[in-house]
């Protein structure tokens, strides 16, 4: 059972390249620290304008370890403290995810050039239903070329919601892909059955760019 965090920033208007040198210093240090850290940018949906760094941890051991090495170190600490009084964004969410599948483990040489996101709600009475087409989708996803992952929220603005993300290589290789599912008869049968007895509402979604190498590159 996969275990991710994730912490969202704002950015402030006209501080877009302070945000961005902030966030390639944090990134630094997290994996300087050895940790699967990666930094996102919001290209479409309702959290453009902001910058989010996610980490990847085996389990909840692993993340509540990482916490407490991140927090015991010097240079987090000086850099925390000089970003945080800097004023080039603001938090905007903080959130802790787990697999839906205990099982789970993610691939490590998956995509991870764009991501593809929805955050799900399930009905009242309705999360084993649509459990049921999560399961469903997911076959269709990976013969469209997509690599699906799903994930419930246990803290964050959307607690016992379901993050469904779907990566790709690169915007080339989701543009491919979302192209395949409007032309997909199979697939567009399947979403028009969910769709005529709904099982979740969305509250979240969003196109969101890789930038970790840009990042550290600058």
């Amino acid at each position: 059972m996969g275990v991710v965090s994730l912490h969202g920033f704002r950015t402030e208007p006209g501080r877009l390249a302070d945000h961005m040198a902030a966030s390639a210093e944090g990134l630094g240090h997290l994996r300087r620290l050895g940790l699967q850290a990666v930094t996102i940018q919001a290209l479409a949906g309702g959290d453009v304008g902001t910058i989010a760094t996610v980490v990847n941890y085996a389990d909840h051991a692993g993340h509540t370890a990482a916490v407490q090495q991140v927090l015991g170190d010097e240079q987090w600490q000086e850099f925390w403290g000089r970003v945080n009084s800097d004023g080039s964004s603001r938090y905007e969410e903080s959130a802790v995810f787990e697999d839906l599948d205990p099982d789970h483990q993610p691939s490590p040489d998956r995509p991870m050039g764009v991501l593809m996101a929805v955050q799900w709600r399930p009905h009242p009475g309705r999360f084993a239903a649509f459990l049921e087409n999560v399961i469903e989708a997911v076959p269709h996803i990976e013969r469209l070329g997509g690599a699906p992952r799903a994930m419930q929220s246990l803290i964050g603005a959307h607690p016992v919601t379901v993050m469904f993300s779907t990566t790709f290589a690169d915007l080339d290789a989701y543009g491919a892909y979302a192209d395949r599912v409007a032309r997909d008869g199979e697939f567009q049968a399947f979403w028009q059955k969910v769709m005529a007895d709904p099982t979740a509402e969305p509250v979240r979604s969003g196109l969101y760019l890789n930038i970790s190498d840009q990042l550290l590159e600058t």
